[in-house]
């Protein structure tokens, strides 16, 4: 056992900061003999990865694991400062207390410290004591309560069982949440006793306090009608390794053959999990869009709904973390999904929902009383002595946060941005925050919320940003400067990269690099297939300056301009000379080629505060689209002249949005001809947007009175999976290549094929390699997507037939889940040799 002397004690020691006083804590342990001079710089770089402030004064500075060879002999030095260092943010340090880790054997001091942090007054007084003794007595726990010695054993009556905890690690959270697992199989009262301290089995925070380090015995006590057949389990479950040395080996099964054309990840730094939105890799420092702010009532009169919201929030949050796992297991395996299962556990602590219950019942609302709890647990946790329970901490405030969203008031505080280039983190983005986006200084996008559909993503491929979604709550309190990769094709973010991580971000940005450069070489060439089938591939624009962006990127035209974004980002509508001057700028610049104008799409996920629309329970369901234009004809009306007048000099057609029923567009063509008439212009081709289930079941009939169709596939898949897009949980889901959403895709075709028009698609589906096939392969003649989609695109359509492309389409619509169909698209792709 380690034993702190005196002559490792320094008392009544200043420091300007943080890193002088680590300096004069590094002395004083190269004067003990426990490290070498090197040392010290590794203790200062490590404040720049971890905090070592563990709270009540308290710090313990240590090395990194790569420094451990210049540790001569393993032990602890303290330093007392009693006036106080600044620790960063964390607070001031008045007892410092050096680490050279290279046994374990100092980690009994670290648990006699942990004891000090759980009393204040016993740490303040160690902060301004004379007396070295004090401190050297505390420390090596003969200050502490006296403990059953080894020479007297303590005994247990009834059922019981000694184990090893699993090694190397110890009971952390993995292993953890598999003895709970097997624990919640039997009724049996089940505890487990270590170092005279005991834990509920069936609490997963409850066993990571412990401390338990590999390779420990413990002694496992159960109580109840099958307290004899759960020991049986668990002597099973430890002599197994709890799950660690079965996750360590993959393996072989169907399910590894179902998954081959899943992407494989082998990063070695932390990965977050989400879903990609926009493809290519990204490195670089994070940097907070919208830093958000939790705020909760403190107290609450019925204590009945305060309860119910809880159990609504735990729902959610669970929802989330089962959604996260499924995705992840598929991605990296189930050892690196394993983590979310803890996270599972955690939101079912018996422990921490019996104590949150009885905080509302005394009066505090569902959220201070989840707060209280979640941020007791991770502060002892952060303060155990064994590093890999102590991160845990982090795990239990993710959790915490993402229960405690639903309960809070979210504030959020304007967001700035640094003078270089940053991965960008946010909750989400609106439409309106692309204002606020430089692309200059974005190299990608992260975000908590969202799904593949969502703005984030929108925006993200208009700008040619790698981006991933639904990353969770956990990415918003990432550290501003915090190094990362994002690895928007497989829809991660990895935090703390090592070097092989960056050469490999390295290399795929170089091939990445190198296969753009010949598809940019080739943009201006027609999509033309094997067979010898064009398809049009025109560009998702919104406003007037990218129209020659279109044209540049090899473009054959615009099939999709939201005209709304003329609206957004300003105090009054645009009026008809405004409007008329952008949509003029876009038809010269296309010269001669097709500009097909959405008119305006305001509503569901767009707002516009000086239009005074009223709060709506459900405002995808409500008035948007052309129905607002029907509310506001003359805001309409006023867009129309502009539009028509643009058209006399060049090819403009014009597109109703949300058109659900033949009575709406019958409406919308009378208002159009009017305005016509008035301007004097000549007719112009008219179409509606596919957005709703109703237009498909409607589409012979819309299809009569228009020249063509353009399917939303984003609104659209939200409609026929009653999926909200920008749902926290949900919009993950809601992917466009669902077998639902490509059945009515065929019913649109099929139905303007009867009637001899075209049908294009619009939404974020047409510009994804596997979508651009499917689409065609369903007979959608036009694909318009974001501007820096479009040569590989069209790359990606010269290289296959359209015989291939219909064989994979067919196959989809009777496919069971969107994986299936990007399965059949990667099979297809690979036998071709083509470029996805």
């Amino acid at each position: 056992m380690l034993t702190l002397t005196p002559s490792q004690v320094r008392l009544g020691r200043s420091a300007e900061n943080k890193a002088e006083a680590i300096r004069l804590v590094g002395q004083v342990m190269v004067e003990s003999g426990f490290i070498a001079p090197g040392y010290v710089d590794s203790m200062l770089r490590r404040e720049q990865v971890s905090a070592t402030y563990l709270g009540h004064g308290i710090a313990i500075p240590h090395g990194l694991p790569e420094a451990r060879d210049l540790v001569r002999q393993t032990g602890v030095v303290v330093v007392q400062f009693p006036q106080g260092v600044a620790w960063g943010e964390e607070g001031h340090a008045r007892l410092v207390v050096g680490i050279a880790a290279k046994s374990d054997e100092h980690l009994q001091v670290l648990a006699n410290l942990t004891g000090v942090l759980g009393d204040e007054a016993q740490s303040e007084a160690l902060a301004h004591t004379g007396d070295v003794g004090l401190i050297v007595q505390v420390l090596n726990g003969a200050g502490t309560a006296p403990e059953a010695s080894a020479s007297a054993p303590v005994t247990f009556e009834g059922p019981h069982l000694q184990v090893l905890s699993p090694s190397p690690h110890g009971l952390h959270a993995r292993p953890a949440t598999v003895l709970v697992a097997v624990v919640r199989r039997f009724r049996a009262e089940v505890t487990v006793h270590h170092d005279g301290r005991q834990a509920n089995a069936r609490s997963v925070l409850s066993l990571l306090q412990l401390g338990v380090r590999g390779g420990t015995p413990l002694t496992l006590t159960a109580t109840g009608d099958d307290a004899d057949a759960a020991l049986r389990a668990l002597r099973d479950a430890f002599q197994s390794g709890l799950g660690e040395e079965a996750s360590a080996t993959p393996a072989a099964s169907a399910a590894s053959t179902e998954l081959r054309a899943t992407i494989t990840l082998d990063y070695e730094g932390t990965l977050v999990a989400g879903l990609s939105a926009s493809p290519g890799i990204a490195a670089g420092p994070v940097w907070a869009f919208q830093r958000e702010r939790l705020v909760v009532e403190e107290r609450a009169a019925d204590a009945f709904q305060e309860h119910r919201k809880l159990e609504e929030a735990l729902a959610g949050a669970a929802a989330e973390l089962r959604q996260l796992h499924d995705g992840f297991l598929k991605k990296a395996g189930a050892q690196r999904a394993a983590i979310f299962k803890a996270h599972l556990e955690l939101l079912d602590d018996p422990e921490m929902l019996s104590e949150t219950h009885g905080h509302i019942d005394t009066g505090l609302s569902a959220g201070a009383s989840w707060r209280r709890v979640f941020e007791d647990r991770a502060e002892s946790l952060a303060k155990l002595a064994e590093p890999t329970l102590a991160a845990r901490a982090a795990d239990l405030r993710d959790v915490g946060r993402r229960v405690l969203r639903p309960l809070a008031t979210v504030l959020e505080g304007e967001a700035t941005f640094p003078d270089h280039p940053v991965v960008l983190v946010a909750e989400d983005l609106a439409p309106s925050d692309t204002a606020k986006l430089d692309p200059a200084m974005v190299l990608g996008l992260c975000t908590a919320g969202g799904g593949t559909t969502s703005h984030t993503a929108i925006i993200a491929r208009s700008l040619d940003l790698p981006a991933v979604v639904a990353a969770g709550p956990s990415v918003l309190d990432l550290r501003n400067g915090q190094h990362c990769i994002l690895d928007g094709d497989a829809g991660v973010l990895v935090l703390k990269p090592s070097e092989r991580d960056h050469a490999k971000a390295a290399t795929h940005r170089e091939r990445t690099r190198v296969r753009r450069e010949e598809e940019k070489l080739e943009r201006y060439r027609p999509a033309i297939t094997l067979d010898g089938k064009r398809v049009e591939v025109a560009a998702n624009i919104a406003e007037a300056a990218e129209a020659q962006k279109a044209v540049d990127a090899g473009g054959e035209g615009v099939g999709l301009m939201r005209t709304e974004f003329l609206f957004l980002k300003r105090d009054t509508p645009p009026d008809e000379e405004e409007q008329l001057h952008a949509y003029r700028t876009m038809v010269r610049a296309l010269n001669g080629l097709p500009l097909i104008l959405r008119t305006l799409d305001i509503g569901g996920d767009k707002h516009v505060p000086y239009l005074s629309l009223p709060a709506e329970a459900n405002p995808f369901l409500g008035v948007r689209g052309i129905r607002l234009c029907f509310e506001r004809e003359d805001l309409f009306r006023t867009q129309l002249r502009a539009i028509l007048r643009a058209s006399k000099e060049g090819p403009v057609r014009i597109m109703y949005p949300m058109v659900a029923t033949p009575e709406e567009l019958t409406k919308a063509r009378a208002i159009t001809e009017s305005v016509r008439l008035e301007v004097g212009a000549d007719p112009v081709e008219t179409g509606i947007m596919i957005e709703v289930p109703s237009a498909v079941m409607m589409a012979d009939r819309l299809a009569r009175d228009v020249s063509f169709f353009s399917i939303g596939t984003n609104d659209l898949t939200q409609y026929v999976l009653a999926m909200d897009r920008e749902h926290p949980v949900l919009a993950p889901q809601a992917d466009g290549l669902h077998p639902a959403v490509l059945r009515m895709v065929d019913l649109t075709v099929r139905a303007a094929r009867k009637a001899g028009i075209w049908v294009g698609a619009c939404g974020g589906i047409a510009g994804d390699p596997s979508g651009a096939v499917v689409l065609s392969g369903l007979g959608v003649s036009e694909l318009s997507v974001a501007i820096p989609s479009i040569p590989a695109v069209k790359a990606l359509l010269r290289g296959i037939s359209m015989a291939d492309a219909e064989a994979v389409a067919q196959e989809a619509l009777e496919s069971g889940n969107a994986a299936e169909v990007r399965a059949l698209v990667r099979d297809l792709l690979a036998r071709k040799g083509a470029k996805a």
